[in-house]
């Protein structure tokens, strides 16, 4: 049982309203655990950055031609470490 009462839309900060928006559109509905980390927007602005970057990492990795030297994509990765 969750302690931490899910924030609606209303009742969410301005700033991350456009999300639930996005979550509807990705998912068909409102997720409770992300309409919990409402309460915390520096967790939810990180996980978007975090997201970003890494979808950034991986399209970034595939569209410059870097696969095609050989290397696996694990070996891509460790190198930014």
């Amino acid at each position: 049982m969750n302690r931490i009462k899910a924030l609606e839309k209303n009742q969410a900060p301005w700033h991350l309203r456009w999300f639930y928006g996005v979550m509807r559109k990705m998912f068909g509905k409102d997720l409770t655990p992300v309409k919990q980390q409402m309460h915390v927007p520096g967790l939810v602005w990180g996980s978007i950055g975090m997201e970003a970057g890494l979808s950034r990492i991986r399209s970034g990795s595939y569209s410059t031609g870097a696969a095609g030297d050989g290397r696996a994509p694990a070996e891509e990765l460790s190198c930014l470490r």
